[in-house]
């Protein structure tokens, strides 16, 4: 059996050219609405590309994926957070 790509831009952002629908009733569509709001995600499609890819790839890879993303941005130091390059208090 094929195993998937393990892509790791197209995960936490990337162009993203192909798409995907689905039917679901209002109900639905409704706790899908509460759910990423809830979870401070900033629209219906980040919260279900984030739902798809832990599903496709695994939570692990996805979390270290968007750990090294995170990491490549920012450094947490010991003495406290580090925001580009700069310690906060």
């Amino acid at each position: 059996m094929n195993q998937p790509a393990m892509f790791s831009r197209s995960i936490v952002g990337g162009k993203k050219t192909a798409r995907m629908e689905m039917r679901v009733s209002d109900e639905m569509k409704e706790a899908v609405r509460r759910k990423w709001m809830d979870a401070g995600f900033n629209s219906e499609s980040e919260y279900l590309e984030t739902l798809v890819s832990c599903d496709v790839f695994g939570l692990d890879h996805v979390r270290m994926v968007m750990e090294r993303r995170i990491a490549s941005v920012c450094r947490v130091s010991d003495s406290g957070r580090t925001v580009c390059g700069r310690s906060v208090s």
